[in-house]
């Protein structure tokens, strides 16, 4: 709805009129009639001449005087607002006991809201289980589960494989520390907790575990077989040969002669290497020739992973390098002297060296071999040979 200074501005430019054109004709000051446009009633002496002048100024426009009175006065009466005291609903103070009445209802309502979102919170806080609120340093074994361990099992050595029940242990020694294996579960599958958390494995499933928490696996296990009716199962656990020990090495124009018992009389190696000796005769496995050549000359290795498998080698004296090969997976090295070998699961690896099968161990054994050539003194020839690490 257009306002009255909208209406007299609208009108006079219909009309082609000017300020002081109407001015001229009206006698009405040019001050008024910008005043009525712009609806600045506050410079006019008084209201009975903000009446006139718009009665005139909106007959000279062809504007109804008396309807533009009547927006006048209701523009007056909306400016002006009614009293604060007959706007508000007059009421009673309330009586100082009502008061104090619903103070304490509200200190009541507020007591209970406490107590029903604060205090349960606190009391779980403090009812929280013994193994979930456990200091800094406990092991996560202990935080997760309290299990009464029937028989601890220590595995110390290279590989440990035997029937455990439920609720069994092994002890894992790594580098002086003991880590628990617990078996806390056999059904559909078999659940062991270990420092680091838990896992669930199937029959004829493999993993591998870190214990001590610094992100690299230090035991492969093998679940050999299920048992749900007896509670039992055949687990088989591995683990590398950690080290070779140190290599002594060759005097200046000397070959160094291996130390492998398996390695024949009068044989020399071209690169000096330490292979150690075997802990107990049936650990003794002897040197496989894989071929023979007047002088040495490169060699490939290749390999097709059966199994799953943690492989680690050394190239020619190169950096050792580690991974773990999956099922259907295959490695391809070609070496000028010599490789060292060492793999979690031999039955898992199917190699051969210049066409040249080759057996690294049976499945579950923890093999440890070196390629490399050797000078035989009395055949007069050079051998490259699989040989024994221990």
């Amino acid at each position: 709805m257009e306002s009255i200074g909208q209406k007299l501005v609208s009108a006079r430019e219909s009309l082609g009129f000017s300020i002081e054109q109407i001015a001229r004709e009206t006698n009405i000051a040019k001050s008024y009639l910008t005043a009525l446009e712009t609806e600045n009633y506050d410079s006019f002496p008084g209201e009975t001449y903000v009446l006139g002048f718009l009665r005139n100024y909106s007959e000279f426009l062809g504007l109804d005087p008396q309807e533009m009175i009547n927006l006048y006065h209701n523009f007056r009466i909306q400016e002006q607002p009614a009293p604060m005291e007959e706007l508000l609903v007059q009421r009673k103070p309330l009586p100082r006991g009502a008061v104090i009445a619903i103070l304490v209802i509200l200190l009541l309502a507020i007591g209970a809201a406490g107590y029903f979102l604060v205090y349960p919170n606190f009391i779980a806080g403090r009812n929280t289980p013994a193994e979930e609120t456990a200091e800094a340093g406990n092991s996560a074994l202990e935080k997760q589960v309290k299990i009464a361990v029937k028989n601890t099992y220590e595995f110390a050595d290279e590989v440990l494989e035997k029937r455990f029940d439920e609720n069994d242990a092994v002890s894992v020694l790594i580098k002086e520390n003991s880590y628990q294996l617990v078996i806390a579960e056999i059904g559909g599958k078999a659940r062991f907790i270990y420092p680091q958390g838990e896992l669930e494995m199937a029959a004829d499933e493999e993993a591998l575990l870190d214990l001590d928490g610094d992100s690299s696996a230090d035991i492969r296990l093998l679940l050999r077989s299920l048992n749900p009716g007896t509670g039992s199962l055949v687990l088989h656990l591995d683990r590398f040969v950690q080290s070779e020990g140190p290599r002594e090495p060759a005097a200046a124009g000397t070959p160094a002669v291996a130390e492998s018992p398996a390695a024949g009389a009068g044989t020399e190696a071209v690169s000096g290497t330490n292979t150690g000796r075997a802990g107990a005769p049936s650990r003794v496995v002897d040197t496989f020739v894989i071929r023979e050549a007047e002088e040495t000359e490169p060699f490939t290795l290749n390999i097709i992973f059966r199994g799953y498998c943690l492989f680690r080698y050394e190239q020619d004296g190169g950096e050792r390098v580690e991974r773990y090969f999956h099922k259907g997976e295959t490695f391809r090295l070609d070496a000028d002297s010599a490789v060292s070998l060492r793999a979690s699961n031999a039955g898992a690896l199917a190699a051969k060296v210049n066409g040249v099968d080759i057996s690294l161990g049976g499945s579950g054994a923890v093999t440890a071999r070196r390629i490399q050539w050797e000078y035989n003194r009395d055949r007069s020839v050079y051998e490259l040979q699989l040989v024994p690490v221990y």
